[in-house]
């Protein structure tokens, strides 16, 4: 797939889903891009309100090739996966209806995949991305990724977001595009086997947009996410397991329940803090010392004010 007439094709894929508040400002997001994308494929994913309108009145005036296709509520991931099925380009976008490109995110891509393709096994190229949810911005960059990085993903996710990767479509097909089978954390699953067996590589521009409410969140809804949570460890140490150390096993397991024993702390839910860190216990002894003795001191703190301050 060398590219030196940068005739690279590149489709883009949007879920969506009751966005019509939202799925302008991510199409003309594309439409804006100073190299636009081959073709949009837009899932609906059995909405009820006017997105299914809006687009298609968008398309009648867009310059875009956009097709649009309505499937019942499947989720997410199920969406992905049929705009996956529909792409015959080369290159696989995906952004999600809520969320919107820098103008130059596709052009640095295709760049940058031009220029380490022939020497590189490239799987997979992401961008820095910036969150916003009402006047607060979070910068996600880092890790910066250059290369081969399995082993960054036992610490959490490596991707920057979905709306930021480009990745071919023979690799997408090789791993059967997202598992549907699970309700948490299928992005990283997928960027996982992309990156055991591939490159990738991280530019380093904020080019992406994502736009933050609260539905889906897991800070707005950690019991209902946390086990999804522990089926998505699971799925991924039967995987990998056989490539990992009893120590780089035990320290995913436990990373992966500390991120919700910090929401449900900052959440002031101390029964559930008290049982995440009795499962990391159970996992190994040392969780009491581990990242400099915040899992322990999140549990004491909680004793604390069940016992004392109800």
């Amino acid at each position: 797939m060398k590219n030196k007439e940068n005739k690279l094709t590149v489709a883009v894929v949007i879920p969506m889903y009751n966005s019509a508040n939202t799925i302008l400002r991510a199409l003309t997001s594309l439409e804006n891009q100073t190299v636009k994308p081959s073709r949009v494929l837009v899932i609906d994913d059995g909405s009820v309100d006017e997105s299914v309108n809006i687009v298609e009145n968008y398309i009648d005036s867009s310059s875009l090739k956009i097709n649009l296709v309505s499937q019942e509520n499947s989720g997410p991931s199920a969406a992905r996966n049929k705009g996956i099925s529909l792409v015959h380009e080369e290159l696989v976008c995906f952004l999600d209806a809520d969320d919107e490109w820098l103008q130059d995110k596709l052009k640095e891509q295709l760049d940058l995949y031009s220029k380490k393709c022939s020497s590189h096994n490239i799987g997979l190229i992401e961008t820095f991305t910036t969150d916003t949810c009402g006047n607060t911005k979070i910068k996600r960059d880092i890790p910066i990724l250059e290369g081969h990085h399995f082993k960054d993903f036992l610490n959490g996710n490596a991707i920057k977001a979905t709306a930021s990767v480009m990745v071919p479509l023979s690799v997408l097909n090789e791993f059967g595009g997202f598992d549907e089978s699970l309700h948490y954390a299928e992005d990283r699953l997928l960027w996982s086997q992309i990156a055991e067996k591939y490159d990738v590589f991280t530019i380093q521009k904020y080019l992406v947009t994502r736009h933050f409410g609260t539905e889906g969140n897991i800070t707005s809804n950690p019991d209902k996410y946390y086990k999804y949570k522990k089926e998505f460890i699971n799925v991924f140490l039967s995987k990998y397991s056989h490539k990992l150390s009893k120590e780089e096993i035990k320290r995913f397991k436990l990373l992966n329940i500390y991120e919700f024993l910090t929401v449900f702390y900052t959440k002031r839910d101390y029964k559930n803090t008290i049982k995440c860190f009795k499962e990391m216990k159970r996992i190994s002894k040392t969780s009491i010392y581990m990242l400099n003795f915040y899992p322990f001191l999140k549990y004491i703190s909680s004793i604390y004010h069940l016992k004392f301050k109800r």
